[in-house]
């Protein structure tokens, strides 16, 4: 789900319309390689309320649109093991085996700052203002980045 621009900067600002914010998660498709469907909110970020207003939300939703994956960072092979998880139990429920769902709860670790070329890739995407805001912002929680 595309919410908001994660990052915004010069080059990947705020939305301003719908139709932008069409083209920036098409954008973003492309350019992380995505390969599954990504569903873009409404300009005023309703499903992102709905959902939880957390910065770089990552949700994964079932054929029902119930969320069944929330992550606060993406962290890709989490994501590719969701996506499997899912594709088994379909595939079981189509040989008829029953199954259920199990609630998972757990704190993931990521690293404090972005490292081999991400950073990069990632701001220079949106621009050197999204650079700076990160910056101030992750100084201002942590006193150093």
């Amino acid at each position: 789900m595309y919410v908001r621009e994660p990052h915004p900067g010069e080059h990947y600002g705020p939305h301003q319309t719908f139709a932008q914010k069409l083209q920036f998660a098409r954008d973003c498709r492309v350019q992380d390689d995505i390969r599954t469907r990504v569903v873009v909110d409404d300009l005023d970020g309703t499903m992102h309320r709905d959902y939880g207003t957390l910065p770089n939300m990552v949700y994964i939703l079932d054929r029902e649109g119930r969320v069944v994956y929330k992550a606060m960072w993406t962290d890709h092979a989490d994501v590719a093991a969701t996506l499997a998880n899912i594709v088994w139990a379909e595939e079981q429920q189509a040989r008829g085996i029953r199954v259920k769902t199990s609630y998972v709860e757990r704190h993931a670790f990521v690293p404090a700052s972005y490292e081999d070329g991400l950073r990069e890739r990632v701001f220079d995407r949106a621009g050197p203002q999204a650079s700076r805001d990160y910056d101030a912002m992750f100084g201002a929680m942590f006193g150093n980045h």
